[in-house]
């Protein structure tokens, strides 16, 4: 049982490593949009306020998202391939994205239009971290799979 789960584990902190990356490549597009209109940049600590935020809002999303999605992605598709597997996991994490982004819109009483951005905008964020999860957590499930099976046959042949 550890050793299926440490895959699943590796899979989240990278996820939640893409995240924070996400954070970082806003950032620096904001910084660009602000050059590009002549607008201010946001101070010295704009970086620090744009990363932090997302490497919370991704230990967060970690167990209470992308874990779940990964899960349940893995157990409906468990013979099929990557592209349904990605698919599937895609698809609940999506659900579970805009789930979570509507209760939040509501408990702070955004309006409809802001809340129907910010369902498309969690989608839009959890997509990539989720198919980087699903992928890495694949390819070590995958090489795990294949260490055993290479090392069958040589055991079976050097006990006989």
């Amino acid at each position: 049982m550890r050793n299926s789960a440490i895959p699943h584990l590796l899979g989240a902190v990278v996820a939640w490593s893409m995240f924070v990356a996400q954070g970082v490549v806003v950032y620096f597009g904001l910084i660009a949009f602000a050059l590009l209109t002549d607008r201010p940049l946001g101070g010295p600590l704009g970086g620090l306020m744009m990363v932090l935020p997302a490497a919370l809002l991704g230990a967060i999303l970690v167990p209470s998202l992308f874990f779940p999605a990964n899960l349940v992605g893995g157990v409906a598709t468990k013979h099929a391939g990557l592209f349904l597997k990605l698919l599937t996991t895609s698809a609940v994490a999506a659900a579970l994205a805009t789930i979570y982004a509507a209760v939040v819109a509501v408990v702070a009483d955004v309006s409809a239009t802001g809340t129907m951005l910010a369902c498309l905008g969690s989608v839009v964020a959890v997509l990539i971290p989720t198919a980087v999860q699903v992928v890495v957590t694949q390819a070590i499930l995958r090489a795990n799979s294949m260490r055993r099976h290479g090392q069958s046959p040589a055991l079976a042949s050097v006990s006989t």
